[in-house]
């Protein structure tokens, strides 16, 4: 901290020095607009430099350049943007003086002929040269670019970038990180956490076509925040530019899996200056609603008698379940953007206003072969909720002189908000024929099991009747949940350029910034064993309405759907489902029965997930880029940053294990917590050439734990079992180093190889331990003493507690990353018309995972009696397994190959995601991995006679590749260790045609 300090104080020091220095020495400045010279379009990300200088500067959004600071004298002024012929220009600087310079670009020809360049191309272009101004280590991608493959959402857009996948459908993964430990902006504001669990960000329901761009900074810089150890996600959105702009697009879509053509998108536009120019107005909206869901069917392992008890590792395994699930998933998405911007005199002013919404509708029907009990379960899940994301943002900028000001305040908001929900999985809840006399298929002793495979189970014969005689069984719930999340960021930076001479120049930057997030969760649980009538009594007018009796219990046969079209085509129709339940009338019964099942049931449920906290994060920064000759910069600093968690959860008891009835003893935990690190920082680039560079990074990053895992919740459920979150685990800190080598021309394009490698320390995880070893393990959880001065039933010693640890040992992520980025206007015909874009990245990750082995191990003794007695010795034992880190992929691929010509464009793109850990479990053979993801795409547009109308026909997962899950272990006693199937998923294929005019 005194070094943060000490650093900040030179900084300013150095500040008002230079200042001084400037009232005695007077400098020039050079300032313009780069234009295309046919378009008259700005030019974003053009690199303007004085020759043989360190003084330079880059285009911003609006194509303006500044270079201040320039000792007076004559200079040649060169201008490089890829695509299009460098310019020189012979200028002089005179002293106080500022010599306004705008520069019209033309496009890289062929022996003396303009190369026509098509949309997509030129928007890709203007990524590109971002990419190559930029100050740190990033990826860049154009809206147009977004837009030439189908891609319904931001999260479908960013997997397309260098190193980056998904994880559960609409999260981003960067270089192996999971998405919790990564930063999502939209334009620089921080979006909160959209899951109650933890501090990942859903990004399904932002739009694409709500984007302008899109970048992501893999090596972030000290005035950037440090909770990136994979990086930092910002989504751009459009700002007006001048003249009146309307853009509207239609969309509609066939889904081949579930044949369904009631999917649907609009999108809309409009933008206009005003006030001579001064006032930017941009406004768009989205509507959307897709008709999908996954098509599942996955097998439940677990330890054989047979073998059962090998040691650690070696265990033999049989299926004991197989599960087929079908799911309906409606999904309608809707969102909005205001964006204002205002030209001050040496400033601008921002003001963002956005909204996302969506409403999620799933229906997922369950047909359960459990082959223990031999009998046939059919459930129903259902799912309905709603989701919303706002941001409200002022930011502004302002010039005095060369010292330039950036102020930023910003409202982000995230809810979620339950309709229905019931039937989890995992509950223990269905429909079922408990008949002995009629099975639902043959008896399958454990021999048999321990060789069964999902192909074998595809052939299995099912008594047809089974559904006649199915009941309702064991217990029923519904589940509703509220989470909030608000959060509030104010941000204050100092920017002032100094020049010591033509050879050496820098830009200091300081700043700070302060957060304040709160959050809420509310769950209401209701629970009952389903199987007693009574608890029919509040459906009792409706189920005697459908032809059911309400005295006795819940006959299948009364609540099955016997019209379920969608069943026919389950898995390719190499399964029929056909026994469903009705939606519409579970549904009811699921509202109605509820408010009168027996009161106080499962209070437990609705308390113990319940909390009330806020978090305050505070950070300041000191940085300078110092520029030396014309190729060598360096940035360094370092950043300060101050969190403070104060969390309030519930203690619960339950005094009775099976209705859930419980009393709480306290009525809050309480946890308040405060955490101080400094992030020191260190990046070099070097100009290898006018055509390629190096850039070399130190940085220092930090992910703070999940919020359920340090909540300061207790739930004991009986003297043998309990749980607890714990507010005392430390955070994980990444050191991470990248290197990175880039070419870049016309022909080139843009060329990319780089490596990272990053160490992460204290890693935490959820474990269980003994109660008696819960010391050694910085746990929260009450200990005995309190059981007893509240004169409760104390904790069994050999109890078993779920919590959380930090592992001890570090992990380790390293790798490369390969992109290419052309297009060859350069070729002969037909071959000048050819894009391509393509990127691999190849990922190591390890980690010494510390596995808990809680062993009761029997001892004997005698008592004072000299009677031989039975002990236990409860130990808690660690013991070491090497594997990857969670989501991460050996392999991502990317390819993207096209062509445009004249108003036709096309495109066909492959994704490969490698095979990632989804869960590591207590032994090796319970870790769950899914396989490769192979993904193929095309979109095919053209522009019509109608000017600014243009149509478009795209298909997504045209080959319908499945998604396949697996787990190593024995399928019998002697065997070696096998790859299992445990899941077939299959997404649906989509082909889409839509309408576009732009005006």
């Amino acid at each position: 901290m005194n070094f943060a300090k000490a650093f900040l104080s030179a900084l300013i020091l150095t500040i008002f020095i230079s200042s001084a220095n400037l009232a005695q020495t007077r400098y020039g400045r050079v300032q313009g607009t780069i234009l295309d010279v046919t378009t008259g379009e700005t030019l974003f990300g053009a690199n303007v430099m004085l020759k043989g200088t360190s003084l330079g500067s880059a285009t911003g959004v609006d194509g303006n350049y500044l270079i201040t600071q320039i000792p007076p004298g004559p200079y040649t002024l060169i201008v490089r943007y890829i695509g299009y012929e460098a310019q020189e220009f012979d200028i002089q600087v005179e002293e106080g003086k500022t010599l306004q310079l705008n520069v019209r670009l033309s496009s890289q020809t062929i022996e003396g002929e303009e190369v026509v360049v098509t949309a997509q191309a030129q928007g890709q272009k203007g990524a590109i040269n971002q990419q190559i101004t930029s100050k740190t280590i990033k990826n860049i991608v154009s809206s147009e670019r977004i837009h030439e493959l189908p891609d319904d959402n931001a999260a479908t857009a960013l997997s397309r970038l260098p190193g980056l996948s998904i994880q559960q459908g609409d999260k981003v993964v960067i270089r192996g990180i999971q998405s919790k430990m990564n930063v999502i902006l939209v334009n620089g504001v921080q979006l909160p956490s959209t899951d109650v669990n933890d501090r990942s960000t859903n990004l399904g329901f932002i739009s694409s076509n709500m984007l302008s761009g899109i970048e992501v900074v893999k090596s972030i810089t000290p005035d950037m925040d440090a909770n990136a150890i994979g990086g930092v996600v910002n989504l751009r959105l459009r700002e007006a530019p001048k003249e009146f702009r309307f853009d509207v697009m239609g969309q509609g879509s066939y889904n081949t899996q579930d044949r369904t053509s009631d999917n649907y998108k609009f999108w809309a536009s409009a933008s206009n200056r005003f006030l001579d120019n001064k006032l930017g107005v941009f406004l768009q909206g989205n509507i959307d609603r897709s008709n999908h869901g996954n098509d599942v069917a996955g097998a439940a392992y677990a330890r054989m008698g047979v073998g059962g008890d090998r040691p650690y590792g070696e265990a033999t395994y049989g299926m004991n379940s197989f599960t087929y699930r079908d799911e309906l998933n409606i999904v309608q998405n809707y969102g909005a953007s205001l964006i204002l911007d205002y030209e001050l005199p040496n400033g601008k002013l921002i003001l963002q206003n956005t909204i996302a919404h969506t409403d999620n509708n799933l229906s997922a029907f369950r047909d359960q072969l459990d082959f223990v009990s031999t009998q046939r379960i059919y459930t129903l899940n259902r799912d309905k909720h709603n989701k919303e994301l706002m941001i409200n943002s002022l930011q502004g900028e302002y010039a005095f002189g060369d010292l330039k000001l950036n102020l930023g305040l910003s409202h982000s908001y995230s809810d979620k908000n339950t309709d229905l929900r019931y039937g989890d999985p995992g509950e223990n809840y269905g429909f079922k024929n408990q008949s002995s006399t009629t099975p639902s298929f043959a008896a399958m002793p454990e021999a048999q099991r321990l060789k069964l495979t999902p192909e074998d189970i595809y052939k299995m014969y099912l008594n047809p009747d089974d559904w006649k005689v199915a009941t309702i069984y064991a217990w029923a719930g519904t589940r509703e949940e509220a989470f909030k999340q608000n959060l509030y960021t104010g941000n204050i930076d100092l920017t002032y350029p100094l020049s010591l001479s033509q050879d050496f120049s820098s830009e200091l930057k300081i700043g700070g910034k302060i957060n304040y997030s709160k959050r809420t969760n509310d769950l209401e649980r209701t629970y009952c064993r389903i199987t007693e009538p009574q608890q029919n009594k509040g459906a009792a007018d409706f189920l005697r309405s459908i032809g059911a009796n309400p005295d006795i219990v819940l006959q299948f046969k009364d609540f099955r759907n016997s019209d379920y079209k969608r069943g026919d085509y389950f898995l390719n129709g190499d399964y029929k489902m056909g026994n469903v339940i009705n939606i519409d009338l579970m549904d009811q019964f699921m509202t109605l029965a509820p408010p009168l099942w027996v009161p106080g049931r499962h209070v437990s449920d609705s308390r113990r997930n319940d909390f009330d906290g806020n978090e305050t994060f505070t950070a300041a920064y000191a940085m300078g880029e110092f520029n030396l000759g014309s190729r060598l910069s360096i940035i360094t600093g370092v950043r300060f940053e101050h969190f403070n968690m104060d969390y309030k959860a519930n203690f619960i008891f339950v005094t009775h294990e099976v209705d859930g009835v419980s009393k709480i003893l306290d009525t809050l935990n309480t946890a308040n917590k405060n955490d101080d690190r400094l992030f020191p920082n260190l990046q070099i680039r070097y100009k290898v050439t006018d055509w390629s560079d190096l850039r070399l990074a130190y940085t220092e990053s930090i992910s703070r734990p999940d919020f359920q895992a340090m909540l300061p919740n207790t739930y004991v459920g009986n003297a043998n079992a309990g749980q607890a979150g714990n507010p005392l685990l430390r955070p994980t800190i990444s050191r991470n180093l990248d290197a990175f080598l880039s070419f870049y021309n016309n022909e080139i394009g843009l060329f990319t190889i780089g490596g990272f490698y990053k160490r992460l320390t204290d890693i935490f995880y959820a474990t269980t331990i003994y109660y008696q070893n819960l010391e050694f393990f910085n746990s929260a959880f009450p200990k005995a003493e309190t059981f007893d001065a509240l004169k409760l039933q104390k904790m069994s010693v050999g109890a078993n507690i779920q919590t959380y640890v930090n592992n001890p040992h570090p992990a380790k992520i390293r790798g490369f990353e390969l992109d290419w980025q052309t297009n060859f206007w350069y070729l002969p015909q037909p071959f000048n018309s050819l894009v391509l874009n393509i990127n691999y990245t190849r990922v190591w990750s390890d980690m010494d995972y510390q596995q808990i082995r809680n062993i009761d191990s029997t001892y004997t003794y005698r008592d004072a009696q000299n009677r031989l007695r039975v002990g236990h010795a409860y130990l808690s034992r660690d013991t070491v397994r090497n594997a990857r880190l969670l989501y991460q992929g050996d392999h991502i691929l990317n390819v993207a190959l096209g062509v445009d010509y004249k108003d036709f464009s096309a495109r066909i793109s492959f994704n490969l995601q490698g095979d990632v850990i989804t869960s590591v479990g207590g032994r090796p053979e319970e870790d769950s991995f899914t396989g490769n993801v192979y993904k193929w795409d095309f979109t095919i547009q053209q522009k019509l006679p109608i000017k600014g109308l243009s149509i478009a026909f795209n298909g997504t997962n045209i080959f319908h590749s499945p998604i396949k899950n697996y787990q190593k272990f024995r399928r019998d006693v002697n065997g070696e260790v096998l790859e299992n199937l445990t899941q077939t998923l299959y997404s649906p294929r989509r082909f889409e045609v839509n309408l576009r005019y732009s005006l």
